[in-house]
């Protein structure tokens, strides 16, 4: 059988089952696994928690696929914050843990105010409110998104031995050569 098998493949031009292995999983070929597993585990699995808790994106006034994008940005934020002070050699603690707790609350809390604020104002009749607080919103989705990755940012430079401010100065370069 396992003749057969070592036949079979390389009539399909592998000359081993390592080299058809890394054709079937290019990620063992690059060190990547483990990374893609987590993602492949962990959307699957705030995807469900959005499903569960249907209340929490419409509490929002985001769709699910935004919530867990959202919810995303922040395990990455988190978990890479933890590398990043492990490698800056500084010990996990529960205060740095609730410090971030404290902030995801914050930004959950400014997404849902002017949500509920524009439902209420559509709901009146009060067309111009409404649209004021549905653009509120949206600015604060944006603006929260992109502190998200500034912050990722920082851990991964940190991650890769660079300055924390590394990435944030090439991206604030490359944006201020675009004004004179």
């Amino acid at each position: 059988m396992k003749d057969w098998f070592y036949k079979m493949l390389a009539s399909y031009d592998y000359d081993s089952f390592t080299n058809f292995f890394q054709s079937v999983a290019p990620s063992f070929k690059y060190c990547i696994t483990r990374q893609l597993l987590f993602v492949s585990c962990t959307y699957p699995g705030l995807a469900w928690l959005a499903a569960f808790f249907p209340q929490i994106p419409l509490a929002l006034g985001i769709q699910t696929a935004a919530l867990v994008s959202m919810l995303l940005a922040f395990v990455v934020e988190l978990v890479s914050g933890i590398v990043a002070s492990r490698i800056r050699q500084e010990q996990f603690s529960s205060f740095r843990l609730s410090r971030f707790t404290l902030k995801v609350f914050i930004y959950l809390v400014l997404i849902a105010i002017p949500y509920h604020w524009s439902q209420n104002y559509a709901a009146k009749g009060e067309t111009v409110m409404a649209v004021c607080f549905d653009w509120l919103q949206n600015f604060l989705i944006i603006h929260i998104a992109q502190e998200n990755i500034v912050s990722i940012l920082e851990n991964l430079a940190v991650i890769d031995g660079k300055d924390k401010t590394a990435w944030i100065n090439k991206i604030k370069d490359k944006i201020t050569s675009l004004w004179p």
